[in-house]
């Protein structure tokens, strides 16, 4: 059962790469940890992450001929650490092994495999705060240029009402791929997203130039309502489901034709909220409509339109023109 289990997490050939040089009793207790994180319901991307930073762990110490990870002390992890920073790991790298390293060792705790955590002591790595790559409004306007815009053209009518959907709702790529015809209500121009990470569900907003587009793409699709509520939004030329790789790969070859840079599908999601922002819309909004569940990320997009929400603000505030007003009103 464990074998099922685990194939859900990462494919064959990383499983054997990544458990190269690791001793048996480590990998069966990062199986466990694994089986423990899968039952609490994390996301795959999280069994990913955590499985992957305890048997790198893990056959690091190995190869050192350090002790199993149920007796690792603080020094052996700094030398992990110290291992990753000499390979050239971002900082954002290293913290997110940090994070994933502090939950192996407190299930450890929490099943009395051990009794002491070796990382209280060892401080999270500071990542300079940053909004990832995302996408100008004329990189967006360059693109759709490139694409067929006529009519019988299925493809193009898609790809051109996927991109303007990404770009106005934020949706991540396995929100959009998931999405079905049934999940959107078109005279409120709202859809119901569900979000892999926690399985929550929220509502997103889409405008009518969006609503455009898409009306097109659905009519050269035959309408709104001949595949059914559960066929997919965005459907592949056969009318089945689009993959998040299948997106990367229609979006490279449409940004390659366009001559921009294509910086990843997520990078539609943060053009999406700085955007939001500089429009002026509110981040208590914003926080909502992304579904983040913390404020750290939208503290990361406030802060990286700050400069520019300021100068706008300036313009509608400013202590001269004010003055000047109440002189002429007087």
């Amino acid at each position: 059962m464990k074998t099922e289990q685990t194939s859900l997490h990462v494919n064959a050939p990383n499983r054997t790469a990544l458990r190269q040089g690791v001793r048996p009793e480590d990998h069966d207790d990062v199986i466990s940890f694994i089986d423990a994180c899968q039952a609490r319901g994390l996301s795959r991307k999280s069994l990913v992450t955590y499985r992957e930073a305890a048997l790198m762990l893990a056959a690091f110490t190995a190869s050192k001929g350090m002790p199993l990870l149920q007796d690792l002390q603080r020094e052996h992890i700094e030398d992990f650490f110290g291992a990753l920073r000499a390979k050239g790991n971002k900082p954002a790298t290293i913290k997110n092994r940090h994070s994933s390293l502090r939950a192996l060792f407190s299930w450890m705790i929490h099943e009395d495999i051990r009794h002491e955590h070796p990382m209280d002591r060892i401080k999270m790595p500071h990542v300079p705060e940053q909004v990832l790559p995302h996408y100008a409004d004329q990189e967006i306007a360059q693109l759709l240029d490139a694409i067929p815009s006529k009519g019988t053209d299925l493809m193009g009518l898609r790809d051109r009402a996927m991109i303007l959907f990404l770009f106005d709702t934020g949706v991540r790529c396995q929100e959009l791929c998931d999405l079905s015809l049934g999940d959107v209500d078109r005279e409120a121009r709202h859809a119901h997203v569900v979000t892999g990470k926690s399985g929550k569900g929220r509502m997103v907003a889409f405008s009518s130039a969006v609503a455009t587009p898409l009306n097109s793409y659905m009519r050269r699709r035959g309408g709104w309502g001949t595949p059914g509520p559960t066929a997919p939004l965005f459907a592949t030329k056969s009318g089945g489901r689009l993959t998040t790789n299948g997106v990367r790969m229609l979006m490279n070859r449409r940004f390659a034709a366009a001559g921009v840079e294509f910086r990843g599908t997520h990078a539609f999601r943060r053009s999406a909220g700085i955007g939001f922002l500089e429009a002026g819309g509110d981040p208590s909004d914003l926080k909502e409509l992304m579904g983040w569940s913390s404020w750290s990320m939208l503290y990361r997009y406030t802060k990286a339109t700050a400069g520019s929400r300021a100068l706008r603000a300036h313009e509608e505030h400013s202590p001269v023109a004010r003055m000047m007003q109440k002189g002429r009103k007087s």
